[in-house]
């Protein structure tokens, strides 16, 4: 039976994120199913488009909440929606105001688990409080890991027939780049260095990229000739200077927010992709660049063995040098770095959003049926 889907539309109003990429591709892919489905995003125009939702102004804020509350029940109804998905945690109007079922992605609990990072204690209280109401309200919930679903189910306390996983997928723009002149281009556009190490993730703390370079600082000593490229925009306003203070930061490369249409061709130019976050709910930059024929040294914590297999090298994200001996064992063994990219290659096949997509309106047919 066609449906006519609503899904939230403004987390595709903002810089690249795992969200808004979970957004973007689970409508370009619901849409492509070919079961005479209509998919209407909903959304109020943001005055900071471009920036991220930490860049929201408080009288946009309230606005948000007017329009989720009020306004967005009415244009449901008037667009005779069958069921309504918010792709992130607290998309969903207070329970009780929509007209119809409704889904929430919620890919993590990051905010509950690392608050002090992000909040005040009261504000993490109101946010948790806040977050418990939304799930309380929707019809069902779709995480994006085994990992996160039994974090949510720990901490919520949820019936677990309530709680399905559906796994992100990898676009098929991330594959291998063998056109030299492309990446001449975005070497160029970036100032890159001919050898680096990528990591992503920026000023936001809990991708740990204080001890990546601290690592770093380490392999120096016995790789000299490799640079670190750190992308990512400032997290919060908090920018390079104040979130790395302190450390040598030579032959590190801050080069900010990177296109989407370039990011294939930057993970491709890495030699390794160094990902140590200490919270993930997937992770999608490691089966990105696992897609790309990039080897990935990554966090042996929250989803992402989940997510990588065997085809990585995993760290204990706290500890320095063990995270330098493994880009050192890394970037000493071309055997070994040519095993990895084979197995990532394999590994990204796994992992599609037109599964994805097929999964999730099948959770829409449940909860309809229900």
């Amino acid at each position: 039976m066609a449906m006519r889907i609503g899904i939230e539309g403004l987390p595709l109003l903002f810089h690249r994120t795992g969200t808004s990429t979970y957004t973007h591709e689970l409508v370009q892919h619901l849409r492509r199913l070919g079961l005479g489905d209509t998919v209407v995003l909903f959304s109020r125009n943001q005055r900071t488009a471009g920036g991220s939702y930490h860049d929201i102004s408080y009288a946009d804020r309230v606005a948000n909440l007017l329009y989720k509350d009020y306004r967005l029940p009415w244009k449901l109804a008037a667009a005779r929606i069958d069921i309504y998905h918010s792709p992130r945690d607290m998309g969903l109007p207070v329970p009780g105001r929509l007209p119809c079922p409704s889904v929430v992605t919620l890919h993590d609990i990051i905010l509950v688990r690392l608050a002090r990072d992000y909040y005040s204690a009261a504000r993490a209280r109101l946010y948790e409080r806040r977050l418990r109401g939304r799930l309380a309200g929707a019809d069902h919930i779709i995480t994006v890991s085994e990992f996160s679903r039994s974090d949510i189910l720990d901490w919520s306390g949820l019936d677990p027939d309530k709680v399905s996983v559906v796994y992100n997928g990898v676009s098929e723009v991330f594959q291998p780049v063998m056109d030299e002149d492309l990446q001449e281009e975005v070497r160029s556009r970036y100032n890159l260095p001919r050898r680096y190490i990528l990591c992503m993730g920026s000023t936001e703390p809990r991708k740990n990229i204080r001890r990546a370079i601290e690592a770093y600082n380490q392999l120096r000593r016995v790789e000299p000739a490799v640079s670190l490229v750190v992308t990512g925009v400032d997290y919060c306003g908090v920018g390079a200077s104040e979130a790395f203070a302190g450390l040598p930061l030579e032959g590190v490369f801050l080069a900010g927010y990177v296109r989407d249409a370039d990011m294939p061709a930057v993970l491709a130019g890495a030699e390794v992709l160094f990902f140590p976050s200490l919270y993930e709910g997937f992770g999608l930059p490691p089966l990105e660049a696992m897609a790309c024929g990039v080897p990935v040294v990554t966090s042996s914590g929250s989803s992402l063995p989940e997510v990588v297999g065997d085809a990585a090298v995993l760290v204990d994200p706290e500890s320095v040098s063990g995270m330098a001996g493994a880009l050192e064992m890394v970037l000493g063994s071309e055997e070994l770095r040519r095993d990895l990219a084979q197995k990532g290659l394999e590994r990204a096949r796994l992992f599609s959003w037109q599964r994805c997509a097929e999964e999730t309106r099948q959770i829409y047919e449940e909860v309809l049926g229900n």
